[in-house]
């Protein structure tokens, strides 16, 4: 009895300390696999949000061209040389054989003046001074052997310049009662008739040389340094007649109202087909360039404010980098400051952000 009171107490014992070991077992059990479990669902969770943030977009690579620069403006169109007549003897016109609007060739006559009267005071000054010329020649005689005066002499000297004085502005006077064309080109304006009597100083009409004829260009400040002496310029009027010219002037002063400097193109003009005066479109050739060509809307700006692209990194990052416009066209823009072959997004751009993670999707 004493025996089977004591084996109870024994039998509880054991039965919890067994159970106590199982529980602490199981307990660690499946506290190692809680643990074992938890760094996959993190990983899972990390890729997830990964996938998220990696943005579908489309993209497309460009590779650098080589394009022709153009710098269209307008201009007009000017004589290469204008000049007023202006009459240099008084007298009656006596013929203008020339007729307004037509071309004459330099030298030729426009306008002459009778010169009647002229040409008797010609000859009368020519004789005058062979007259003076014997007067000097005897008195130097007389003043080698020393009978005259040195200031008869001087005097005589003085008598005969006098006379060629007379006699040379008669013959100025005989030359300007013709008046002639000093270059080649179109009467433009003739202001005086036969039978007229013109005033010293009366304006004749206008003599205007259109061949080679100019083109003016006004360039923007921003611009000037594109152009240099011996630029091409395609020209183009109204009428649709076209040619082209080469600069030949750049002005070194800038227009204070407009900013912009002055520049001149001549142009062959052989049938003085092209008139002074008219609106004309210029399109200078440049230098050409290296640019890459996509749509306007793909242009962004930059944190700085300046215009920029969205471009796609090695690492599938968005990078935006800045550019400059060079040329314009109608539905594309040509830009420089790109790498020779770029990635661009061109769809899903508005989206994302400089570093944002993306998936490209490449157009052919």
């Amino acid at each position: 009895m004493e025996f089977k009171s004591k084996v109870g107490p024994i039998t509880a014992v054991v039965i919890a300390i067994a159970t106590v070991t199982w529980m602490f077992a199981g307990g660690n059990g499946i506290t190692v696999s809680q643990t074992e479990k938890k760094p996959n669902e993190d990983t899972v969770s990390s890729q997830a949000k990964e996938s998220k943030l990696a943005y579908p977009v489309q993209a497309k690579t460009l590779i650098t061209k080589t394009i022709e620069m153009h710098l269209p403006l307008s201009g007009k169109t000017l004589a290469d040389e204008t000049l007023q007549l202006i009459n240099s003897y008084q007298g009656r016109i006596i013929k203008l054989p020339v007729e307004k609007g037509r071309f004459i060739k330099k030298g030729s006559s426009i306008v002459q003046i009778d010169t009647r009267t002229l040409k008797i005071q010609i000859e009368q000054a020519g004789l005058l001074v062979k007259q003076k010329q014997l007067e000097l020649d005897g008195i130097r005689k007389l003043n080698a052997g020393n009978l005259t005066s040195k200031v008869n002499l001087a005097q005589a000297e003085t008598d005969l310049a006098s006379a060629k004085a007379t006699e040379k502005a008669l013959q100025v006077d005989l030359e300007n009662a013709n008046v002639t064309a000093p270059f080649s080109g179109i009467l433009n304006t003739l202001n005086v008739q036969e039978g007229q009597v013109l005033a010293v100083g009366a304006t004749i009409g206008t003599l205007v040389s259109v061949n080679p004829i100019k083109v003016s260009v006004n360039i923007p400040q921003n611009k000037i340094q594109l152009i240099k002496l011996g630029t091409q310029g395609n020209i183009r009027l109204e009428s649709g007649y076209e040619a082209e010219g080469f600069v030949s002037y750049i002005s070194t002063t800038a227009n204070e109202s407009s900013r912009t400097i002055s520049v001149e193109m001549q142009v062959d003009n052989p049938d003085n087909a092209i008139p002074a005066g008219l609106t004309a479109a210029v399109d200078f050739i440049l230098d050409q360039q290296r640019a890459h060509a996509f749509s306007p809307a793909l242009l962004t700006l930059d944190d700085s404010g300046r215009t920029a692209i969205k471009t796609i990194s090695i690492d599938n990052t968005v990078v935006v980098l800045p550019v400059e416009i060079i040329k314009s066209e109608r539905d594309q823009v040509w830009v420089r400051g790109l790498p020779d072959n770029v990635n661009i997004i061109t769809v899903g751009q508005g989206f994302v952000s400089a570093g944002d993670k993306i998936e490209a999707h490449y157009q052919n």
